[in-house]
């Protein structure tokens, strides 16, 4: 039985900021989010090596966050950019499953469901996670190329000029289908880690689903994700207020007994931490991948292009809430002893910084998972939370007639529609 009664309506959504505040969820984000961080980390300084600037020049301007955007630089460093970010989102994804996964057994009653234990279901699963997105984008390329064969046919003398109206009603719905497609790519990345974490997906599971609830409840998507973004935004500057107010707190009585030293310690550690170069650069960085990306296109990508803008503006609200950690009279002028002592307080201060990011995404895996399983129940008047998980199945293999096994659940859907 589960231990929570879900209503399965908007009302369930409301449990997410609790649910997220749990260190096992928070520590499987820090883990997560360090792994693609430091792949990311190397990547971009190696991109603007690439590109003409020196590493000691692009260390001293960027610090801890190096950025491409801004830079005039060739294809390859452009490549290997994005190739970082790609894996940062891969271990973002990795990390949003297995959230998934504890936050299922947790709502079922299973609280000793641990991290490894969702990690390691993670990694059964790794090849769902990534290539669920990637399959939508072959779908949409498909299309494209398609139409390019036929682009091209039409220019045969008389031949082309008849076969285009005479074909033109499927290009028009496979242009339909295309956009749809794109829909289907964007919440790709918000109920792909929830399915897959939930439902025990894999790769053609995982694409039936998403097309399946983008079909069927695009305004509940759009109504329970509109309480979900400002739930996160809210409760993650209660957060980082409370991590703020005890901040101030340790300088005040530290201060008062260490007076300079402690504000050169912090200053220097807290300069190294600064996330304000993001947040003062970020809509340059809007800018330049808007032109990137829709700069010549057309109308029909107006609507995806004002899905990508809300989200530029939920992660530009997401960074203000981020701690600030600040310091006055910070004088800049060190000694050696400081200098040690700043670099190691920036340590945990990346830590706590990386805690409160970590809660956000937390909030947003425990929220997505929750409004999967609400649809779910409203789809297919099927309840996940009393489905047997897979490691609660001895032997699979020998049970043909498992109700509960996500093949037969398509099929069955298939089979109704």
């Amino acid at each position: 039985m589960s231990k929570y009664n879900l209503h399965f309506n908007y009302k369930d959504i409301f449990l997410a900021p609790r649910l997220a505040l749990s260190p096992k969820k928070i520590w499987v984000f820090i883990i997560g989010n360090l792994s693609g961080y430091v792949i990311y980390w190397i990547l971009s300084y190696l991109s603007l090596t690439i590109s003409g600037i020196e590493i000691n020049e692009a260390i001293t301007e960027y610090g801890l966050f190096p950025c491409l955007y801004g830079n005039s630089a060739p294809l390859v460093s452009w490549l290997i950019y994005y190739a970082g970010i790609c894996i940062w989102l891969f271990f973002i994804l990795i990390s949003c499953t297995a959230v998934s996964r504890i936050t299922v057994k947790q709502l079922k009653g299973d609280n000793f469901y641990s991290a490894d234990d969702a990690l390691d279901y993670v990694m059964k699963k790794w090849r769902s996670i990534i290539f669920a997105p990637i399959s939508i984008i072959f779908i949409v390329l498909t299309f494209i190329i398609i139409a390019s064969i036929f682009a091209l046919v039409g220019n045969i003398p008389i031949v082309g000029k008849l076969l285009f109206p005479m074909f033109y009603i499927f290009y028009f719905f496979g242009a339909i289908f295309t956009v749809f497609s794109l829909f289907v790519l964007i919440i790709s990345l918000l109920f792909g880690p929830a399915i897959i974490g939930s439902y025990e997906e894999d790769t053609i599971g995982t694409v039936f689903h998403l097309y399946q609830i983008m079909f069927n409840q695009p305004w509940r998507i759009i109504t329970y994700n509109s309480i979900l973004v400002p739930l996160t935004i809210i409760f993650i500057n209660i957060f980082s207020w409370f991590y703020s107010v005890s901040f101030n707190l340790i300088n005040q009585i530290f201060g008062y007994f260490m007076g300079l030293k402690l504000e050169n310690i912090i200053g220097y550690a807290v300069s190294i931490v600064d996330t304000s170069w993001i947040s003062d650069n970020f809509s340059i960085i809007k800018i330049t991948l808007e032109k990137e990306l829709f700069g010549s296109l057309t109308m029909a990508t107006d609507m995806i292009e004002f899905i990508l803008s809300l989200l530029f503006k939920f992660f530009s609200l997401f960074l203000l809430a981020l701690p600030n950690f600040t310091i006055e009279n910070y004088s800049g002028s060190l000694s050696a002893i400081e200098t040690i002592s700043g670099l190691l307080l920036s340590i945990p201060l990346i830590f706590l910084t990386l805690s409160v990011f970590s809660y956000g995404l937390a909030i947003l895996s425990v929220g997505e998972t929750i409004i999967f399983i609400i649809l779910k129940n409203i789809m297919d008047k099927e309840n996940i939370l009393l489905r047997n998980d897979e490691e609660n199945i001895e032997d699979p293999s020998t049970d043909h007639n498992n109700l509960n096994s996500p093949s037969h659940s398509i099929l069955s859907s298939s089979e109704e529609e």
